[in-house]
């Protein structure tokens, strides 16, 4: 009868399959086997509660079973349960060795929860088991082109390609590859084999017409775009394709994403990419914002079908299960921000899961998974499938981290699979969802006056919506270098994309007024000879020499912190202020000199100024900001002493005190839940 149903299964009639091995489960001999198959079939059509309960059944009648264990890891991994399928794995690699099958999935799950190093010996071990296993060779890849090696990737892909000729899937992974290496006629010719062999193959035709593109050749590029989208209509990176097409450089981030959706107006990620845009773009009002953000809920707000029958108990004073979402957890600003308020929990009252869209993740991604209870690798799971996943769960406040950044899951959020649904963190400004509840704000970011710019309500919580912890590798505080160098060098060190022409402006003012004083940056995008032309050029629009700016390229995290031992004073951004590097600059015993914008993102060194320390650097305008600078860098001996005493004066703050923050941001959590408990009681 066993026979029976796997051959059933072979043969795809799924229902007489689970039909027989139902009647095997009810106590034969083989009934572990069934209830494996049984599982098997379950994770084949997506009943992922239903494949672990049969799996764990398997493996109760033989728990040293490789086979089971393999089973249930790999729908565990399925769900986005990497750890747990991690140790699953692992039990039944030690039960079975030999299996490269059951090693390679060990690897994967390895890789997807960001145990790289892990990942890697693994996929080698897997080679040596089985050489030429198409698989390893390309997840190996992926992981070392993740990491930088391109050559590497490409060295390991093209060993593959010789073990297996016809992958397609090979040749693909390595075009690209070869495309990060900048090999542009190597790439080309992986793509059009890739094409020869899958011709249906989408992503190969859009990234065969970017290489072709970047070679001049556009009209050969459209001809391939085009292509992709008669395989697939809705394939943004085609569209994508298109609008870089008609730019040669005169269309800026804001107008190129507009005329993306000029072409396919319905594509989610486009707008979101577009809002993102916006915020860095001086002419773009704040009602233009707004209107932007509506038009996202307006037109995204209802692509996931609302989950229903959600039953919870709205009790106020039960333990409560929080769900934070986010594309962003690894080496990113959210490691000095989120690990340390999830650790400062009560474990009586919150239970954390974490949902990690994160494509790229890395050695960090490990403090956020070791700050959560569970953890849950979604990134491979659609809108729909977040949103079952966490209404399984059981997760009655669910937090969003990413707002409109990369990889984020607001259509999941727009189902409403939480009862409480709460935007925080990353993102700074409304999601533009009904379904979001509350905007976790504050005076400064979100003053009373502006709550007409958010679909949320803003409940302002703490002086400051966020919390920093520093890093532990970060360098002494150096003495002023004013005081060797005889000039006052002023700085930035905040991302390249907000280094525009209204940032420069407003340092070309400072300069101009201290004349001696120079302007350092530093960031490893600043490596590229074209942006340090985009800046100079600007600069010398202003009538500021090339002499007076100066470059470094960063380095590792703790290199980068100790180039500020080169700069005096920092001049923030406009209009997206400086986030976390207002607070690295303040760690570092470095001044930061801001005039608070209109935006939320305008606004973020204002309040971490306020909460870290230093109010007296938020200046009233941009005159008040050029007098200011002129005071400091007109007395060294005070710039020295203020140095000094600046790290103690931040590390001492409210923006550094976890515990008064936790208290303020569970509190707001606990009141929230309570309010909507009372609603729920009075329409029952």
């Amino acid at each position: 009868m066993l026979d029976q149903a796997i051959a059933h299964y072979e043969s795809g009639d799924r229902a007489a399959a689970k039909a027989v091995a139902t009647s095997i489960a009810d106590g034969s001999p083989e009934r572990g086997d069934a209830l494996n198959l049984l599982a098997v079939i379950a994770q084949d059509e997506g009943q992922q509660s239903e494949a672990e309960r049969c799996a764990r059944a398997a493996i109760a009648t033989n728990t040293q079973n490789p086979i089971f264990l393999n089973t249930l890891g790999n729908g565990l991994l399925s769900q986005g349960r990497s750890d747990e399928a991690v140790s699953v794995l692992l039990e039944a690699h030690r039960a079975a060795p030999d299996q490269a099958d059951i090693l390679f999935n060990l690897a994967n799950a390895q890789k997807q929860d960001g145990q790289l190093e892990d990942a890697i010996d693994s996929y080698y071990r897997v080679l040596a088991l089985r050489p030429g296993h198409s698989g390893a060779y390309n997840n190996l890849a992926l992981i070392l082109k993740s990491t930088g090696d391109v050559e590497s990737a490409a060295a390991i892909l093209i060993e593959a390609v010789a073990h297996a000729p016809r992958s397609g899937e090979l040749r693909f992974n390595l075009g690209n590859a070869l495309h990060a290496a900048g090999r542009l006629s190597a790439a080309e010719s992986a793509y059009r084999k890739t094409i020869e062999l899958i011709p249906a193959h989408a992503d190969a035709h859009v990234n065969l017409g970017v290489v072709l593109a970047e070679g001049g050749l556009k009209a050969d590029a459209e001809k391939y775009f085009r292509k992709a989208l008669t395989i697939n209509p809705n394939f943004a990176p085609a569209y994508v394709g298109l609008a870089d097409l008609v730019d040669d450089g005169n269309l800026d981030a804001v107008a190129h994403r507009r005329a993306v959706l000029a072409l396919k107006p319905e594509l989610p990620a486009i707008r979101s990419s577009l809002l993102m845009c916006m915020h860095y773009a001086p002419e773009a009002t704040r009602d233009e914002l707004f209107a932007e953000h509506k038009t996202f809920g307006a037109m995204h707000g209802n692509r996931v079908p609302r989950i229903a029958g959600i039953e919870r108990d709205f009790s106020p004073d039960r333990k409560l299960r929080i769900g934070f979402v986010s594309g962003d957890f690894r080496f990113h600003a959210m490691l000095f921000f989120v690990p340390r308020v999830l650790e400062a929990r009560d474990p009586a009252s919150w239970e954390v899961y974490c949902y990690s869209t994160t494509t790229k993740t890395d050695g960090d991604t490990k403090v956020f998974r070791a700050a959560a209870d569970k953890w849950r690798d979604v990134r491979s799971l659609t809108a729909d499938g977040l949103a079952d996943l966490i209404a399984q769960d059981g997760i009655d406040i669910l937090i969003d981290l990413s707002g409109h950044a990369p990889n984020n899951r607001l259509l999941a959020f727009a189902a409403k699979p939480a009862p409480l649904q709460i935007a925080w963190g990353n993102y700074v400004d409304t999601r533009g969802l009904e379904a979001i509840d509350v905007l976790l704000g504050d005076p400064v970011h979100t003053p009373v006056e502006d709550d007409r710019y958010y679909v949320e309500r803003v409940n302002r919580f703490a002086p400051d919506h966020i919390c920093y912890r520093p890093p532990a590798y970060a360098p002494p505080v150096a003495a002023a270098p004013c005081l060797t160098k005889g000039c006052v060098t002023f700085g930035n060190f905040g991302e390249i994309a907000k280094i525009g022409p209204a940032s420069i402006a407003r340092w070309a003012a400072v300069l101009r007024a201290v004349p001696d004083s120079r302007f350092l940056l530093s960031g490893h995008f600043l490596a590229e000879g074209p942006q340090q032309g985009r800046i100079i050029s600007m600069f010398m629009d202003e009538g500021i020499g090339t002499d007076r700016i100066i470059f470094q390229t960063g380095g590792s995290h703790a290199e980068f912190l100790g180039q500020y031992a080169d700069v005096d004073i920092v001049l923030d951004t406009t209009p997206y202020s400086g986030g976390l590097s207002t607070c690295e600059a303040l760690l570092m015993g470095v001044p930061v000199l801001t005039v608070a914008g209109e935006r939320f993102c305008g606004r973020q060194a204002a309040a971490h100024l306020a909460s870290g320390g230093f109010p007296e650097g938020v200046a009233q305008s941009a005159n008040d900001l050029v007098a200011t600078a002129q005071g400091l860098a007109g007395d060294f001996a005070a710039l020295a002493e203020l140095r000094k005493a600046l790290r103690s004066r931040f590390l001492d703050s409210r923006l550094c005190d976890a515990p008064a923050f936790a208290a303020d941001f569970y509190g707001a959590l606990r009141a929230e839940w309570t309010a909507l408990c009372a609603a729920k009681q009075q329409r029952s």
